[in-house]
């Protein structure tokens, strides 16, 4: 009986981990954002006294408010800012302390926002603006759940504003509720239509409900509006390769490239999808452009064209980016000198100086899977059979490596004709991800192993 083909199609670990899409990390709010007219209309529409739900204003403290608003109507915040600070009226009034925090909101004093609408607050629990307002400071300092509280206590009080509804969608956004965030987007957008940054939350969303070819198309509207703003061509990208077009992935990154906008990370991303498509030439360009600027890619996207490259057999370019990628002095990344080993072994350029790597990242860490692997797969190719497979077994007590161990044990058991014990490595693998592929080959090969007993 013949024996079963064990190339069926599991990705690499190292390979695996390189998908050139962008799509886990959500975008932060734009630099743009809070200069555009959108967002300035809307804060300072909150310097507008709301009688009817908001603090009795006395005729003293409206005095003041009248002085403020003309310094800042000459751009004389700092004047307004002091005045405010100065009066002994706002120690004991909301309104004032209010004013005080959008003063300070102005001038990126978030701290000092923070604690005047925390006073104005307290004076006055039902503030609407007060709360809109603390939220809005909580996301520029990144405390979103805090953030999300004051929004959501905000509109619970009557806040229908779009610049609310869009930082709602914003933080729900960066919590993975993707159905809520994307209702408030949608909510944000009526009254702020041409918001590219509701349209980027939409698209975003959308892109994770796995409805894609709407959010690739609302992009190009976001890019038409932004085209310097790179992040948003770089979050097409990465929806058009999961869409299977690359060659649209290639165009969405020329421009900013062309631009000069595009950071890092994207002309990588680039350079994968040239990889991808067998033009090299163009791959090694975009890669020294890269490692030209001034802030230099990310380990993980370096790691990533580094392991197409070589699942390629592109062993020149794995080493042009493998000598960008390692840092003129300090500690050379963990992960950095294992792809290396693996470069010198496979490349064959130094394969016992790879597998001395290897052991000295073992003796570090003895359950580093990835290492156990390559090493592993090296020992039996020396047909080292017994170091390999013991090595390859320690490989599947790692979750990030236990399927592609298994996988392997199982290809070296059927080289050697131990189909009993293959078949058990095959059922390991199958319980960590069951694929037609793989359920194929273990009927193969259990047949086989019947018709040897």
């Amino acid at each position: 009986m013949k024996v079963p083909s064990s190339k069926f199609q599991v990705p690499s670990l190292l390979v695996a981990c390189a998908s050139v899409a962008l799509a886990a990390e959500p975008l932060p709010i734009s630099k743009s954002f809070w200069q555009e007219e959108s967002f300035v209309k809307s804060f300072n529409g909150s310097y507008r006294i709301e009688a009817r739900i908001e603090p009795v204003v006395s005729t003293e403290e409206r005095g003041l408010l009248v002085e403020v608003q003309k310094l800042m109507a000459g751009g004389n915040r700092e004047s307004a800012l002091a005045k405010v600070k100065g009066s002994k009226l706002t120690a004991d009034s909301a309104a004032l302390q209010f004013n005080l925090g959008n003063l300070h909101f102005e001038e990126g004093e978030m701290e000092a926002a923070a604690k005047a609408y925390g006073e104005a607050i307290e004076k006055y629990p039902a503030f609407r603006r007060a709360h809109r307002n603390l939220g809005l400071v909580r996301v520029r300092e990144g405390d979103l759940d805090e953030a999300l509280t004051s929004l959501l206590e905000a509109m619970r009080l009557g806040d229908s504003d779009g610049t609310t509804y869009g930082m709602v969608g914003f933080c729900r956004l960066q919590r993975g509720e993707y159905a809520s965030a994307l209702q408030a987007y949608r909510m944000a957008l009526l009254s702020q239509p041409e918001s590219a940054q509701w349209k980027s939350g939409v698209a975003q969303c959308l892109q994770n409900l796995n409805a894609r070819d709407e959010a690739a198309a609302l992009l190009d509207e976001v890019i038409r509006q932004r085209p310097e703003e790179a992040s948003y061509a770089v979050l097409q990208a990465s929806l058009l390769v999961e869409l299977d077009r690359p060659e649209g992935a290639v165009k969405a990154l020329e421009l900013p490239r062309r631009l000069g906008t595009l950071d890092g990370d994207g002309l990588l991303l680039l350079a994968e999808l040239h990889l991808r498509a067998d033009r090299i030439e163009s791959a090694g360009k975009v890669v020294e452009e890269a490692y030209a600027l001034e802030v230099k890619p990310g380990l993980d996207r370096s790691l990533g064209v580094i392991a197409v490259a070589m699942s390629r057999s592109e062993w020149e370019l794995a080493k042009q980016v493998i000598d960008r990628a390692t840092p003129d002095e300090g500690e050379v990344p963990m992960a950095l000198t294992r792809l290396t080993a693996r470069w010198q072994i496979e490349s064959e350029e130094a394969p016992e100086e790879g597998a001395e790597r290897l052991k000295e990242l073992l003796e570090k860490d003895p359950t580093d899977g990835a290492s156990l692997l390559i090493l592993g797969n090296y020992e039996v190719s020396r047909r080292n059979i017994d170091a390999g497979e013991i090595l390859l077994e320690r490989a599947t007590a790692d979750e990030l490596t236990a399927l592609e161990a298994w996988i392997e044990l199982a290809r070296l058991r059927v080289s050697q004709e131990r189909y009993a014990k293959a078949l058990e490595a095959v059922d390991s693998a199958l319980d960590r991800e069951e694929t037609a592929e793989l359920r194929a080959y273990r009927e193969s090969l259990a047949r086989l192993a019947e018709a040897a007993r």
